[in-house]
Order: structure tokens, then C-alpha cells, then sequence
């Protein structure tokens, strides 16, 4: 017995380090930077995902090391930024918990029902980690409150179009019976 639950928890792992490996890829090598504070990508989507499939201690790892291996192999790492790419992993679980999201891989027309759910889940991860948090921490570092409401702005209408392209991603993802299986096939929640 101890097998079977050595081998689900290699597969967490496994999984969980392909999350952080794509978050760091899609972050730092396949986004668009616009000066020090804006990026356009979709580096938070495996962080989401991580938490959503995983449990909220899986996300908040995969987005903590995400952004600590992605910054020390780049820009350099600042801890303070970090919260923000901790909270995207902590956050969709309990919104996707809030909004009654169903277990995934429903494959049916059912699963239309959720797409509300995982819709408020991304918009609202997003929004309160990288249009208001890092909006404020990126203002206090780089540019002072002076430009505040121009860099909130811009910030959060990039983040909302990047919301609304990863929560079709991850609808698609999600629902999809012999994805779901594949990823959540006797693999522990880390709740």
C-alpha cells in the first residue's frame, strides 16, 4: 500500500514541476515586456491550473517557484514580487470552491453550466493579484504613486484580456474527460 501512495505523490511532484517549468517558459521567454511593469503573456495559466486540479498548497508552490527559478534565471528575484505569483496559486481553488465549480473532465454539455464559475475564478485571481497587488508594488518600487491610475488602468485591461483567453484555456482543459484523467488520476489535492 505504501507503493501506490509513494507513486501518487511522485506524480504530484512531477506534475507540479512541468507547472512550474511552463509558468517560467511562458513568463519569462513567450510574453511581451513593455518597460519594468507591464508584461503581456500567459505565465499565471499553469499556476491556475496547478491549484485548480492540485489544491491551493500545489498552487501557491508552483507559483512561488515559478517566479523564484524564472526571476534568479533572468531579471533577478525580489521577494516582495512574489506574493502576488504565490496568491495566483492559492486564490482559483477557493474561488473555483466558491462558485461551485464541479469536479472536472465532465466532457458534456453539462459542464456548460461551469463556465461562469471558472470564468469569476480567473478574472478574479487575476485582478486582485496582478491588476490591484502588483499594480501597488510595482507603483511603490519603480514609479511612485504619481502614475498610479494610468499604470492600474493599462495593468488591468491587459489583465482582463489575458483572463478572458485563460479561462477558455482552461474550460477546454478542464472539462476534457481524458485530460482530467491524465492529470488527476490518482494524484492527491494538497488541500
Amino acid at each position: 500500500m505504501a507503493g501506490k501512495s509513494e507513486n501518487r505523490s511522485w506524480k504530484l511532484f512531477v506534475f507540479c514541476a512541468v507547472f512550474v517549468a511552463m509558468s517560467i517558459v511562458l513568463t519569462r521567454y513567450f510574453s511581451i515586456n513593455i518597460g519594468t511593469s507591464l508584461r503581456i503573456g500567459l505565465g499565471r495559466l499553469p499556476v491556475m491550473l496547478a491549484s485548480i486540479l492540485y489544491g491551493p498548497l500545489a498552487g501557491l508552490a508552483v507559483g512561488a517557484a515559478a517566479d523564484i527559478l524564472g526571476a534568479v534565471m533572468t531579471t533577478g528575484w525580489d521577494p516582495i514580487l512574489t506574493l502576488p505569483a504565490a496568491l495566483c496559486g492559492l486564490l482559483p481553488y477557493i474561488f473555483v470552491t466558491l462558485f461551485r465549480v464541479g469536479k472536472g473532465g465532465l466532457g458534456s454539455k453539462q459542464s456548460l453550466k461551469y463556465i461562469p464559475g471558472i470564468l469569476f475564478t480567473v478574472l478574479l485571481t487575476k485582478v486582485i493579484t496582478q491588476g490591484v497587488l502588483m499594480t501597488v508594488l510595482l507603483a511603490d518600487l519603480y514609479y511612485g504613486f504619481e502614475s498610479f491610475w494610468f499604470l492600474f488602468l493599462l495593468r488591468n485591461i491587459i489583465t482582463v484580456s489575458e483572463g478572458l483567453i485563460e479561462t477558455a484555456i482552461i474550460y477546454v482543459l478542464y472539462t476534457n474527460k481524458a485530460v482530467y484523467k491524465a492529470a488527476c488520476g490518482g494524484v492527491y489535492r494538497l488541500a
